[in-house]
């Protein structure tokens, strides 16, 4: 191979020949991002996955594949950094194949099945494969690799990034925005990666890597109107759900004096309560219990056809005909009752509506019929291997999937 270099008073420059396939940063470019287009990644990655412009600049080549190279939806975890959160700064970002709405293509048989931009998965694939040979010369452990200012005519690679060359690369690009000014003249797009992050949060009004307290205050807060929306959209789910759940009614529910009476006379409590005696003395027995009740027709339910087993998850034994509580019951019915409302300071607003506000407030209902004090003690009473059917019930471990 030819010499591409020589010395030239006391320094090296490209000889002539070299010339004639460009400039050097150019040649260099064929092999290796240029700054231009590791930013270009850097910023669609955070449009697809509305990161921390410190997780995406600092985002690590090494990743877990969680589908075993063999899933239909590939997915790769990787450990993200976010260093203000002090002791809670490392967790793990999930990067998907599957596009949100947002970021589908018009046409999606166009894209190409290499070079799937439009999901955080496909972007990573492809910026991890373009920055390989990169990462192995400087020996780095990140994702993003580009040249960078070396000697003049012989360019570096780096691993290092900042948030404010994103400033001057859409600048380079000549983006505007859609409004322009009081004379009609373009107005430059202001980008950068936290007024992409902040974009990303009020389009899908989730939050991400933070809490749904941080994205009403710090992010949504920005735009009262996003907030109100958002508010608004909560408030409707909660409304719906709640009158579902106050039109379904109550499970029907057994007390002590029931129990007592059905040892001297069954028939009477089997009537009142709608089954036969032997169904009755299998309930009280514990041979019919689901989580939160007993069911007293597995194949008679409104949840499957007539004769078949019942799949549905044992959430919905709330507004089933065929479910009946027991006082035994109770201290499982609090656990739930209590965990639901724990969850919903751990979710966002709109997702517990509409999962738990309903359950929420049957259970509520449910347990309105006891004491303050019988609901005291069925806290107490509540067993360890309570605690752990309760995490699983609700983590839906039990659900038939």
């Amino acid at each position: 191979m030819p010499r591409a270099w020589a010395e030239c008073h006391g320094r090296e420059a490209p000889l002539p020949w070299v010339k004639r396939y460009g400039e050097v940063a150019d040649v260099v470019s064929w092999l290796h991002l240029s700054q231009r287009e590791a930013l270009a990644g850097a910023v669609l990655m955070g449009v697809l996955t509305g990161e921390d412009p410190s997780v995406i600049l600092s985002m690590p080549a090494a990743h877990h594949r969680a589908d075993g190279y063999v899933g239909d939806v590939g997915t790769a975890i990787v450990a993200g950094r976010k260093p203000r959160r002090d002791r809670h700064q490392h967790m793990s970002l999930v990067l998907s194949q599957a596009p949100d709405w947002i970021s589908i293509p018009n046409d999606p048989q166009s894209v190409s099945t290499r070079d799937e931009l439009h999901t955080a998965f496909g972007l990573y694939v492809l910026l991890h494969e373009l920055t390989s040979r990169s990462r192995e010369l400087i020996a780095s452990q990140l994702l993003l690799v580009r040249q960078a200012q070396g000697s003049p005519g012989r360019p570096q690679l780096s691993e290092r990034f900042s948030a404010d060359m994103v400033r001057p690369w859409a600048h380079a690009h000549e983006l505007v925005a859609d409004k322009k000014d009081a004379e009609g003249r373009a107005v430059p797009l202001r980008v950068t990666l936290g007024i992409i992050r902040l974009t990303h949060v009020e389009l899908h009004q989730r939050p991400v890597a933070h809490s749904e307290r941080t994205l009403a205050t710090r992010y949504l807060a920005r735009n009262r109107g996003n907030l109100a929306e958002y508010q608004k959209v909560v408030a409707d789910a909660l409304a719906t759900e709640v009158a579902k759940a106050k039109t379904r009614g109550v499970m029907a529910t057994f007390t002590e004096d029931d129990l007592r009476q059905a040892q001297e006379e069954p028939e009477e409590v089997a009537a009142t309560y709608g089954v036969d005696v032997a169904t009755l003395k299998r309930m009280i027995d514990g041979e019919l219990d689901t989580v939160m009740n007993a069911c007293a027709d597995n194949t008679g339910g409104q949840h499957a056809p007539v004769g078949q087993p019942c799949r549905a998850s044992f959430m919905q034994c709330l507004d089933c005909p065929c479910a009946r509580a027991l006082p035994r019951h109770l201290p499982i019915q609090v656990l739930v009752h209590d965990r639901i409302a724990e969850r919903r300071a751990q979710l966002p607003a709109l997702q517990w509506a509409q999962r738990f506000a309903a359950p929420h407030a049957q259970l509520a209902d449910l347990l309105s019929r006891h004491s303050k004090t019988a609901l005291d003690d069925a806290r107490t009473a509540a067993t360890e291997a309570d605690q752990t059917l309760v995490t699983r019930f609700l983590d839906r471990e039990l659900d038939l999937r």
